[in-house]
């Protein structure tokens, strides 16, 4: 039997170390992070960079290496947003922003044919049925100093900081509100 290549140990190794605290932060969130409360929106609107009602303008599977590991190659959905609307943010309407998910464990994707999503009010759909407007609370990761491996940016997840824009009717209303204060 042939011994594993460095190459492979190494790709073993970093979808380890993504997989392993993903697993235990990806469970369901509890029901107060789902609540339609003024609190868990402004809680999220708070903690946001910048809160938009966006519309997918392209969504493809991309295969490429990511920093700080350009051998190792994953494969990952690169999602493509135009901003139709702000509620926080030095952001405007028609800005585009693109969003890589499928990095770590947590994140899955606005296409469920592409990156299945699972859990609270997501259903599988054909891809040409995917959500086209989506409500986005854009929180980066936080930098974590001499880690081998940083978190992404951000990345669409089953969480109510980015859903389907018919699945936010609640935050939609409370946000309007924040917007004008």
């Amino acid at each position: 039997m042939k011994p594993p290549s460095m190459r492979s140990v190494v790709a073993c190794l970093l979808a380890a170390q993504f997989a392993a605290p993903g697993a235990m932060a990806c469970q369901p969130l509890a029901a107060e992070f789902w609540a339609e409360t003024p609190r868990r929106v402004k809680s999220n609107f708070d903690g946001a960079q910048f809160v938009v009602a966006a519309t997918v303008i392209d969504v493809k599977m991309v295969h490429e290496a990511k920093p700080p590991h350009p051998d190792f190659k994953m494969t990952f959905e690169r999602a493509k947003f135009r901003i139709d609307r702000v509620f926080k943010g030095t952001v405007k309407a028609g800005d585009m922003f693109v969003v890589d998910s499928g990095i770590s464990s947590c994140g899955r994707g606005v296409n469920p044919e592409i990156v299945r999503v699972a859990g609270s009010g997501f259903k599988s759909a054909r891809s040409q049925d995917y959500s086209k407007q989506w409500l986005i609370y854009h929180t980066s990761s936080p930098l974590i100093p001499d880690a081998p491996v940083q978190l992404p940016a951000f990345e669409i997840e089953d969480s109510p900081l980015s859903r389907p824009l018919e699945q936010a009717g609640y935050d939609l209303k409370i946000l309007e509100k924040l917007r004008e204060d």
